[in-house]
């Protein structure tokens, strides 16, 4: 069976009976358009003919005769150069320039060229090398970034403009007109350069096309990588419509492909369902056609827990109180809607600034996502699965976990925020999940942390070996916070003077 779209084969069980290329919307060309970094390269260029028309007027007047000296040249050809370099600094100024007024502006640029080119007379018979016309409909059509039909129109009249340029100079500047011979051997190499020019420059407007399509996910394209692990990398991106900034996490293939492509469904749907803002927005996921796997989420602006606290040490009572609430109202809708994050760590909560809120706090990667009802879920996989600094005990086991093994997770992360170490120290992963397994944690006051009573003994609960011990749920803990005496202690202006420490 294949899909009727794109006749690729379709996997078994395959939703809306499409492949997985179309159904996650990376199968069909997107209308190419131009970007605003091309239209940058557009104003480079005009820059480039602007500093080139001046050079060669100066040149002409301090280094004559070496140059045609502008003050015995007809005055056509310094209205040429003036003119040729006015619409190179337009295209190089013009704001919120588009596609079409660039074009334009180029033509004019080569009728410039031409009228400067064609102003003193030619002897009979003489052909002055390769024409300034045909390089710079050559530079317009490699260079601009164009639809074939409009790059060949631009350079056909680009070409044109040597012919009505001689003919100016013919009509008002009594210049000496050419025989019937010379104006084709002087003016068809041009419209010969143009079509070829076109041609290149489809070939490279296709190519470059491919390029970008192959770095777009969604419609989000790749800017810079911002970090890359085990699973996969992750990177700055940008939609190449509305310039709305995400980050892409791309996930290697790897296993059974068909079981992961479920899988993997299942929980981008799950993470896409979640919509406190305390979670981290999902905007879009897919699967390219070499099989790499794709979220596509809010850019964020700040800094994970983990950096924070090797950056500026363990955190007073009241913003760890601060933080905690918040990463519970995110596992309070997850945990109703019967999912588990089971990698709740430091590395995976952000302190960010959004918009003129500071400390708000997002949680990330819910990748690791599962359902709490295991007939769910017959695609997950009972092996341990979550960071060793931060995982219960029952996971670490090689149990699924529950909403308490989240909570587990959370109270090593307090105790970290707290401390400035995590809950157990060990050398290897191994050492790390026997330790979780086994050991009774020392409370954070014994390792010299300044903390509430109140406080402590929450942390202390939520890192208890048997879940039964834990609080039952992310709500009956953000009540139990909610009971600190430094639950509102962290103001506004203490977040201020941190984010501008910063």
């Amino acid at each position: 069976m294949t899909c009727p779209r794109c006749s690729r084969p379709i996997p078994p069980g395959s939703p809306a009976g499409l492949c997985p290329v179309c159904l996650y919307g990376t199968g069909h060309k997107e209308p190419r358009t131009t970007t605003p970094a091309e239209l940058d390269r557009v104003g480079w260029i005009g820059a480039a003919l602007a500093i080139a028309s001046v050079g060669i007027y100066l040149s002409g007047r301090l280094l004559h005769p070496g140059w045609i000296d502008p003050t015995a040249a007809p005055l056509s050809y310094t209205i040429g150069l003036v003119g040729a370099a006015s619409a190179g600094l337009a295209l190089f100024l013009l704001p919120r320039r588009t596609l079409d007024v660039a074009l334009v502006l180029q033509v004019i640029a080569g009728l410039c060229i031409s009228l400067s080119e064609n102003a003193l007379p030619r002897p009979e018979g003489a052909i002055t090398g390769l024409s300034s016309v045909a390089v710079w409909l050559l530079v317009c059509a490699v260079a601009v970034p164009a639809p074939f039909q409009k790059s060949l129109l631009t350079s056909l009249v680009i070409a044109a403009s040597g012919p009505v340029g001689l003919a100016v100079q013919v009509l008002f500047m009594n210049v000496t007109p050419p025989v019937e011979t010379m104006w084709v051997a002087l003016f068809a190499p041009n419209f010969l350069m143009a079509i070829g020019a076109a041609l290149l420059g489809r070939f490279i407007y296709r190519l470059d096309a491919e390029v970008r399509e192959s770095r777009e996910y969604a419609g989000y394209e790749l800017v810079s990588q911002l970090g890359s692990g085990g699973m996969g990398e992750v990177w700055k991106a940008r939609h190449r419509l509305i310039g709305r900034e995400a980050a892409v996490k791309l996930i290697r293939p790897s296993g059974d492909q068909q079981m992961l492509l479920q899988r993997f469904e299942r929980e981008a749907q799950a993470t896409a369902s979640l919509h406190s803002p305390h979670t981290v927005s999902l905007y879009g996921y897919g699967v390219t056609e070499d099989g790499r796997m794709y979220y596509v989420m809010e850019h964020l602006n700040g800094f994970d827990l983990q950096s924070v606290v090797e950056a500026t040490g363990p955190m007073p009572a009241s913003r760890v109180l601060h933080v905690l609430a918040q990463v519970c109202e995110s596992l309070i809708e997850a945990h109703e809607a019967g999912l588990v994050h089971r990698d709740i760590k430091p590395k995976n909560i952000l302190l960010c600034k959004l918009g003129a809120s500071l400390d708000f706090v997002k949680v990330l990667d819910f990748g690791l996502v599962r359902y709490a009802d295991i007939a769910r879920t017959p695609l997950t996989i009972d092996v341990a699965i979550g960071s060793p600094a931060c995982i219960s005990p029952e996971v670490a086991q090689g149990n699924p976990g529950d909403a308490r093994s989240d909570i587990y997770g959370l109270g090593c992360v307090a105790y970290f925020l707290l401390t400035g170490k995590m809950v157990f120290e060990a050398k290897s992963a191994i050492d790390m999940l026997q330790r979780h397994l086994s050991e009774v944690p020392q409370r954070p006051s014994a390792r010299g942390a300044v903390v509430p009573t109140e406080l402590e003994d929450i942390v202390m609960q939520c890192i208890e070996k048997d879940p039964a011990q834990r609080p039952p749920s992310a709500k009956a803990l953000a009540m139990a916070l909610a009971k600190c005496p430094e639950r509102y202690g962290w103001r506004l202006s203490d977040a201020e003077g941190w984010w501008d420490a910063q």
